[in-house]
């Protein structure tokens, strides 16, 4: 491995850390809006077929009310019927409405060069080059890909599957796993361990 663009691990790891827990409080945050605008929603929904209804009864059965009161009706009416296609408009046709989540790990330039296209020019062909690593369960993972490419040392990677090591629990009190794809002697390969198990490539 070029020793030139070898990163500090503790540093990386301590910044996925961080990382991770940012995104994890902005998804937080998100679904809590999500679920706020639901229950508008609904409460909308039923304040509107209410409107509707009494501003029908009132359309229908005008003969019974004053002229204020039936001008009152049909102006509700309308604005509610506006205010419907409004909200269809902006919300229901607008792809921009929902946030969109995103990866929000940043790499400096140094370290980008090196994870991108780790240089293999002080290397031969024995030095296994990590294509893909991800840490966790279901549906829940975080890529350290980046991490693992760092331990590479002497051509060899040892390292054991835990949360400590990769700096985030990603699924907590359920079995993790590690999956890692990488290149080795112009060959890819694929490994999967259990949580708490050691990792050797070759």
């Amino acid at each position: 491995m070029d020793k030139t663009f070898e990163p500090d691990i503790e540093r990386i790891k301590e910044r996925l850390r961080q990382e991770r827990e940012t995104f994890d409080q902005h998804k937080a945050h998100e679904n809590r809006w999500f679920q706020l605008r639901l229950v508008m929603g609904y409460a909308s929904v039923v304040l509107l077929a209410a409107i509707i209804v009494v501003s029908s009864l009132i359309l229908f059965n005008h003969q019974a009310y004053s002229s204020s009161v039936v001008t009152a009706a049909a102006a509700a009416l309308f604005v509610d019927t506006l205010g419907l296609v409004i909200s269809i408009w902006k919300i229901v046709f607008n792809p921009d409405f929902m946030t969109k989540l995103a990866p929000i790990t940043q790499l400096d330039k140094t370290e980008a060069k090196f994870f991108e296209t780790p240089s293999r020019s002080s290397t031969s062909d024995d030095e296994p080059v990590i294509l893909s690593a991800k840490y966790g369960a279901k549906d829940r993972w975080i890529d350290v890909t980046p991490l693992l490419r760092a331990k590479v040392k002497d051509g060899k990677l040892e390292v054991l599957a835990l949360n400590e090591e990769f700096g985030a629990d990603p699924l907590p009190g359920e079995p993790k796993k590690l999956d890692v794809t990488y290149l080795h002697r112009g060959n890819t390969y694929s490994k999967s361990i259990s949580e708490t198990q050691k990792l050797s490539i070759p």
